[in-house]
């Protein structure tokens, strides 16, 4: 798996055209800052970028590791005979109109090539993948910043769509795959390899259907970092499309829902969830929560209460602080403010009351939501440096939602330079706790 994400040499195929397949790969390559050697084959020749085009591999002297192949799927396998002979070991084909159309014949004759002489393929009909880490982008999709958290899809738009929301939101990436028709690699390579990769934090997953279920179920159950799936396929609709799509096969709903418990899988529902649990799992993880007991601190009332709702509907526990906590807390808060759960600090909380309250509660519940819309007469940079100093104090997880907009632009901007993710609604924040819960409360 290695010669994917880390070659010292790569080999292209496909035509130099701008706007082809193979061209675009070729700037992302290098635009991407690439180090190792690039090597282009079409039998045209020319020249694209100030680099040579071999008519054939047959011009290349030099050790090839990797081959990414763009052309048209009539001639795929021609081109894998050629690697191989070349002794090539890994091959990404890009290439659709395979078994996602109906011409498995085509597909089956890649595999049997794959086994007979022991080369790796991801694909074919993907979009490619990527390793920031080794600056190498051998994909139709975008170029991501570093970050600690990989995804792997076996569709391409889909993937495409979930990077284009991270950069949106700043989030960096480690590694990209989209896997495609997985006709050879599959999610549970991809797992196992990620399971060892050390600037993987978190593994996030989009499937449509699996064909090897123990395989799968094995490399999850085996993995030490958190595996974050979403499935698509859940209705009859969708599986309708699923199978028109990669051809995999969706099954039903509940099997996949009983494996993906098994194996210690947490199943979301959408991007916007994915990216919450993946980033509270960054920052969270060598800190679990060590039970569902949970209070929520803020400042108006409704969002409070919204928030409770959600907590109560994900199964979250929200008992009032004990007679010892509340008396602390009388101690030094206003009268007017409530301490059930919610504990309502009203809109007059300073930021030492932010920080105090949270240190105090932390100490007799498993987490802490925070929630917040600072009023005009108090500032949001001011309150977040009292939720920023009181997180760095207790040792369980404090989950943040300054919630008004460009009002809190200034406290949010605090937050990343202290690496204390926002969530942009209290209910989300509910949501990724009750998902570091489950997978805290799997691990025991």
């Amino acid at each position: 798996m290695n010669d994917f994400f880390n070659p010292e040499s790569v080999a292209i195929f496909g035509s130099t055209k701008p706007k082809k397949v193979a061209y675009e790969i070729l700037r992302n390559i290098l635009e991407g800052g690439y180090e190792g050697k690039i090597y282009l084959i079409n039998p045209r020749g020319g020249s694209v970028f100030n680099l040579k085009v071999c008519s054939s591999l047959d011009e290349v002297k030099d050790k090839i590791d990797l081959a990414v192949v763009a052309v048209p799927a009539g001639l795929v396998k021609g081109v894998l005979e050629e690697s191989v002979q070349k002794g090539i070991k890994a091959a990404i084909i890009i290439t659709s109109g395979f078994s996602e159309v109906g011409d498995k014949e085509a597909e089956e004759d890649i595999i049997k090539l794959a086994k007979e002489r022991g080369v790796r393929i991801i694909g074919p009909n993907c979009a490619g993948l990527f390793n920031t880490f080794h600056n190498f982008f051998p994909t139709i999709e975008m170029r991501m910043p570093r970050g600690n958290l990989s995804f792997i899809a076996q569709s391409g738009a889909f993937g495409g769509a979930v990077l284009a929301w991270a950069e949106d939101k700043g989030i960096g990436m480690s590694k990209f795959v989209s896997y495609g028709n997985r006709c050879d690699v599959d999610e549970a390579d991809l797992i196992e390899h990620l399971n060892n990769d050390d600037t993987t934090k978190v593994i996030m997953v989009y499937i449509e259907g699996l064909r090897e279920g123990q395989k799968f179920l094995r490399a999850a159950k085996a993995s030490k970092k958190p595996i974050i799936a979403i499935k698509a396929g859940k209705s009859e609709s969708g599986r309708r499309s699923v199978s028109s799509h990669t051809a995999a096969l969706a099954g039903r709903d509940e099997i996949y829902q009983g494996a993906f418990d098994q194996a210690g899988i947490i199943r979301v529902s959408d991007i916007e969830e994915l990216f919450d649990l993946a980033q509270s799992f960054a920052y969270y993880l060598e800190g679990l929560p060590r039970g569902n007991k949970i209070v929520i601190v803020t400042n108006s009332g409704g969002p409070g209460v919204m928030v409770a709702d959600k907590c109560e509907e994900l199964d979250l526990y929200l008992p009032e602080p004990t007679a010892e906590l509340k008396q602390k807390l009388q101690d030094f808060l206003s009268p007017i403010c409530s301490l059930k759960n919610p504990i309502d600090l009203t809109a007059q909380a300073t930021s030492q009351e932010y920080k105090k309250v949270i240190e105090l509660v932390a100490e007799e519940y498993d987490a802490v939501l925070v929630i917040c819309i600072p009023p005009m007469f108090v500032g949001s940079k001011e309150i977040a440096e009292g939720v920023v100093e009181a997180r760095k104090r207790v040792k369980k997880p404090v989950l943040v939602s300054f919630m008004a907009g460009k009002l809190v632009e200034d406290g949010i901007r605090l937050f990343e330079q202290n690496n204390v993710h926002n969530f942009e609604t209290g209910e989300r924040a509910a949501r990724a706790l009750a998902g570091l819960i489950r997978y805290g409360k799997r691990k025991r």
